[in-house]
Formats: structure tokens, sequence, C-alpha cells
């Protein structure tokens, strides 16, 4: 029997990525999901390759510490070590910061943030005491630059960003890495979705946000496969110090290695001329 790996958000479009390349590479997988009836196709995906017998669909939802207690007691029992956690969950409550009632925001933070703590916290004794283990968290482009029409969630993946940091440091003295993957645009639904949430703003934004509309709505139709998130993964799972960060695509690299070699007042230029133009 292998060791588990626990990903949160599978059915998300790197969700389901994440799972099958774990299988592939001879894990166990719990893969967790809010609703398992729509883990199913997990299941048949796990068929495909003939590793059905190592995928455990799991009601999973990180907003609930009762899903999550159940969870760490069944690997507090297990005789099998936890070797990886993909902090996965997450998604994009799109609007500008006056147009987001305080909900949104609580809403936001508490998935994309305190879900992924949630559940750290839950099973660092067990990477712990292992003295071994891979914390990987789905951050984003957000989490490097905040654009407009995004606060919520830049704020969201900027506390991400820190909170892993943070973690790295305490947890390599026990063998143990924390990393984060920075994925730019990726045909995920996640932009799609964040179109038809987001919150009405008053109508001196009516410029703005009928910019960002198409914005978005260009990135998501000229979108990368989220098939891409495949090799970072098995990058990481290879490395023996895996890296604090893994910009994936584009417009990460970009950001990533770019941004910080422009000038403040530049990139503010540019970006007000794209959204207000």
């Amino acid at each position: 029997m292998g060791s588990y790996a626990v990903v949160t958000g599978s059915n998300g479009g790197f969700g389901r990525v994440f799972v099958r390349t774990l299988l592939e590479q001879g894990y166990d997988v719990i893969a967790g999901v809010r609703d398992t009836a729509k883990g199913e196709f997990l299941v048949q995906e796990a068929e495909q390759i003939e590793k059905q017998e190592h995928l455990h669909v799991w009601q999973l939802d990180v907003t609930q510490p009762g899903d999550i207690e159940r969870l760490q007691t069944f690997l507090e029992k297990s005789s099998r070590p936890v070797d990886v956690l993909i902090n996965n969950a997450g998604y994009c409550q799109g609007g500008v910061v006056e147009g987001l009632s305080e909900e949104q925001w609580q809403r936001q933070f508490d998935v994309n943030v305190f879900g992924v703590i949630r559940l750290t916290k839950a099973l660092l004794p067990l990477f712990r005491k292992q003295r071994a283990g891979q914390i990987i968290n789905i951050s984003s482009v957000s989490g490097r630059i905040g654009l407009p029409g995004m606060g919520a969630y830049a704020a969201g993946k900027f506390a991400l960003e820190g909170f892993s940091e943070s973690l790295r440091y305490e947890m390599q003295p026990f063998q143990v890495y924390v990393s984060l993957v920075e994925p730019g645009s990726y045909r995920t639904g996640i932009w799609e979705k964040a179109l038809s949430g987001r919150a009405k703003a008053d109508k001196a934004y009516e410029t703005l946000t009928a910019n960002l509309e198409n914005e978005a709505s260009e990135a998501a139709s000229g979108s990368s496969d989220p098939e891409a998130a495949a090799s970072v993964l098995q990058k990481i799972l290879k490395a023996n110090k895996p890296r604090l960060r893994y910009p994936m695509g584009n417009s990460a690299f970009l950001y990533h290695y770019v941004k910080p070699l422009i000038p403040s007042r530049l990139l503010e230029w540019i970006i007000i001329r794209r959204v207000l133009r």
C-alpha cells in the first residue's frame, strides 16, 4: 500500500489534474470534494488508468471544521504516512472594493485563506512526527500583483503567500517543505465564475467594470490547458528540496521575474490605461 496524498477542490480544473498525476505516481489519493456526487468523474478517470482502488473520494468542505476533523481522525488512525497535501480549493470573488459586501469578503477569505489554514494545521502534527512531506498551496498570479476588480481575490492570495512563506521556515527543521504554485490564466472555469458572481458597483465604476469584463473574457477564452499543472507537480514531487515558488504560465513568469524590474509608476500607468481606456 502506498502513502497518502490529500487534494482539496478535486473536482476543479487543476484538482482533477493533481489527482490523476498523483495516482499515476503511485499514491493513494484522498480527493476532497464538497459534494461526493460531483466526484464521480474522478472515479471514471481512475478506472481508465486502472487506479480506482487507490482513489478515495472524500467529502471535504474546508469551511466545515467537522469535515476536517473526520479526515484528521482517519489519517491519525492509519498506519500509512501522508506524503503530500495540496491545498487547491478556492474561488475568485470579482468586484470592485466598494461594491463588495462584508459577507463576500468573509466568504472569500474563509475558503481561500482560512480553509487552507484549518486543514494544514490539522495535518501538521502528522507531517512533523513523520519528519517528511510536502505541502503545496495553490496560489495565483494575483498573489503577486493586485489588479483592479480583483481586490478580495488578490488580498486572499497575498495572505496565502505570506502564510506559506512563514510556514516553510517553521517546517523545514522537520524536513517538511512548503511550496506555492502560482498559475496565470488557465481553463479552470475560475474567470467565468468570477464574472457571474461579481458584485454590483456604483455607476461611477461603469467604464472600469466593462473593461474588466472584457479583460476577464479574453483571459478565459485565451487561457492555457490546465494539464500543464501535471508537469509542475511532478517537478515538485521529484525535488529533494522543492523551491518556495513555482510560477506557471507566461503571465505568471512575467509578474514573477519582470514586475520587480519595472518602475511602479510605469506599471500603474500600464494597468490604468488598460482598464480605464
